[in-house]
């Protein structure tokens, strides 16, 4: 399969075959300056640095049915918006199944149902969601289309995490672009958004929080089965939460 999954730290539309899976790991590390408030404008007093270590891992359980991973520990510093934060401990850690319900020659449409173990740090301006365990339910289409010497590929993906029926979360959405060459090159263009709903918490209104980020990378499989990644991250927007820049490094281990 020249496209088994779309090359990133998410889970794709394409689900692998039984006994195939892959590891992939990823070390970012973040800077920010500004902070987008509650009346969407920049605060530039903030000073903000990330370093997170990520794992995911996917395995193939049978020919729809593929398991997944995905775990990350984080250290942070914040300084700004009337408040002080250093957190070093486990991100929000996802456990989850994909079921593949059309795979056809070019297209693959998949339904993803995962826990969310609560983690990442204290419910601010840092992270959109809360620290609390959540469901998640995951819709993905993927498409791709051969060429002689390369493949063109898109995967769209929309979620929702919720505590219960009743409390929705946040809304997710996830679009990718990817060109593979027929060797050993592929490069990826990402977009994020993110959006949580304000909600009560001890007397108090937490307002909205909105985030949208655009990565580009470059992967190179410098042997069978054994790839390198590269790439940079920015948030392009948002509300309620800091103005990343993000530099990326990651291993593939595929079998």
């Amino acid at each position: 399969m020249v496209l088994a999954v779309p090359a990133r730290a998410l889970a794709g539309a394409w689900n692998l075959p039984p006994g195939d899976g892959q590891i992939i790991t990823t070390f970012n590390y973040s800077q920010a300056n500004d902070a987008y408030t509650d009346i969407e404008g920049l605060d530039s007093t903030v000073e903000f640095t990330k370093n997170e270590l990520r794992v995911f891992y996917e395995h193939g359980l049978t020919k729809h049915i593929t398991a997944v991973v995905n775990a990350a520990h984080q250290t942070i510093g914040f300084e700004g918006l009337q408040s002080s934060i250093n957190f070093s401990d486990f991100d929000k850690t996802e456990i989850g199944l994909r079921y593949e319900l059309i795979r056809r020659e070019g297209l693959a449409v998949s339904v993803q149902g995962s826990y969310i173990l609560g983690g990442g740090p204290p419910e601010s301006i840092l992270d959109v969601g809360s620290r609390r365990d959540t469901f998640e339910l995951r819709g993905l289409w993927g498409q791709s289309k051969e060429f002689k010497n390369y493949v063109l590929f898109f995967d769209a993906q929309a979620a929702i995490r919720a505590r219960n029926s009743e409390e929705v979360e946040d809304w997710r959405t996830e679009l990718t672009l990817g060109w593979k060459d027929k060797k050993k090159w592929m490069a990826l263009l990402q977009g994020y958004h993110t959006e949580r709903a304000s909600f009560g918490r001890d007397g108090f209104t937490v307002p909205i929080q909105k985030r949208t980020k655009l990565h580009a990378s470059v992967v190179y499989e410098y042997k069978k089965n054994r790839l390198l990644q590269f790439g940079y991250q920015q948030t392009l927007g948002g509300r309620n939460i800091v103005k990343e820049r993000t530099l990326s490094m990651g291993t593939w281990v595929r079998y």
